[in-house]
């Protein structure tokens, strides 16, 4: 079940996001690490809930978040949302919960807020991630746009993808 993301959700998350690498792949250079309250607060739910804005979530299975997922640059007049950050606790990887979540926020996005297109964006250095969001879900690959960040004085690109409500509902 999707439930937007409270204050009180900064520990949880805060605690997925503990290791380094995970914290790169899931917010790249966009939240500093570790991530902090006041940051959480003010992106995740101080200016989130607002369906024509950016919409954040907690995924819960039996009252306990198990991941967290959001859109982002929310266009109405083009009828389109952007997953951006999109994580699963670390230790309930492979259950499934993953997959839960993104049937759950599809659903959300194509049935109640009435997306025509939704993308997200993969990291090269993610490729389970990648292989993922096609097998899963059927997600298309747009492109890579090369050397947009930065990390241990190298860069790396990020893959965009998109799954448009048509292919969705096939």
């Amino acid at each position: 079940m999707l439930v937007p993301l409270q204050k009180e959700d900064f520990e949880v998350v805060a605690g997925w996001l503990a290791d380094p690498e995970d914290h790169f792949k899931v917010c790249g250079n966009a939240f500093g690490y570790p991530l902090k309250r006041e940051v959480f607060d003010a992106f995740f739910v101080e200016t989130a809930g607002d369906p024509n804005v950016r919409l954040c979530f907690k995924y819960c299975v039996d009252g306990r978040a198990v991941g967290m997922v959001h859109f982002t640059r929310i266009d109405r007049q083009n009828d389109f949302g952007h997953i951006g950050v999109a994580m699963v606790d670390p230790t309930t990887r492979s259950a499934g919960y993953g997959r839960a979540m993104f049937a759950a926020i599809l659903k959300k996005g194509f049935e109640e807020l009435n997306f025509h297109r939704i993308d997200l964006n993969v990291f090269e250095s993610n490729p389970r991630a990648l292989k993922f969001y096609q097998e899963a879900f059927g997600f298309k690959v747009e492109g890579l746009a090369r050397d947009t960040i930065k990390k241990d004085g190298d860069y790396q690109g990020w893959y965009t993808l998109s799954l448009l409500r048509p292919e969705w509902q096939a």
